[in-house]
């Protein structure tokens, strides 16, 4: 591993645009920043997605690096910050998959035939695959609105959005969930049925 003034080398030689300096910064920081995202994800697929966002944003935030701290600190600061939105992303997906479950279960009618439940359940996991697939501004309208319940106006003031732009967040939503339920039928299995 290098050492903190190497590092910091490298950092000059891309802030000055040294030919590789960018990739030679990136690799060596990766090992530290995939060790620290695996502490803080506690997962190894989390820890390399995580990774994949600090190393972009540190290449891209370079010229904000005022060599106060150590880069190794700095790029710690950006790991932890990383790490914390990504477990938060993870926990809405789930939370709003869990929503969208209990949502269609409870407006479910009751079910007599086995093969109906069957294919209610496959709709439901393609509902909560479709909307963790979102894009996290549109997920947080679509939840609010059509998973909770509130009106435009009271999710929009929650975000503190303009009603507008959640209106248009909350439309591209719902024809994104639909062209998708459209694109990808639910699977039907071939048992009683043709």
């Amino acid at each position: 591993m290098l050492s903190d003034q190497e590092i910091l080398e490298l950092v000059e030689g891309a802030r000055r645009g040294e030919r590789g300096a960018r990739e030679r910064l990136a690799g060596a920081l990766r090992p530290l920043v995939c060790r620290w995202a695996l502490v803080m994800t506690g997962d190894p697929d989390d820890a390399e997605d995580v990774a994949q966002v600090v190393l972009m944003r540190t290449l891209d935030s370079l010229a904000s690096f005022d060599g106060r701290a150590r880069v190794t600190s700095w790029v710690y600061r950006i790991t932890r910050n990383a790490s914390l939105d990504h477990q938060r992303a993870r926990r809405q997906e789930r939370r709003l998959a869990e929503k969208a479950e209990w949502l269609a279960e409870s407006r479910a009618p009751e079910l007599e035939d086995p093969l109906d439940e069957i294919e209610m359940k496959r709709t439901l996991r393609l509902i909560r695959t479709l909307v963790t697939e979102l894009p996290m501004m549109q997920r947080e309208v679509f939840d609010l609105v059509d998973l909770q319940g509130l009106r435009p106006g009271e999710a929009a003031r929650l975000l503190e959005m303009n009603p507008n732009t959640l209106r248009v967040h909350l439309l591209r939503a719902r024809r994104r969930m639909r062209k998708e339920m459209l694109a990808r039928p639910v699977e039907r299995g071939t048992e009683g049925k043709r």
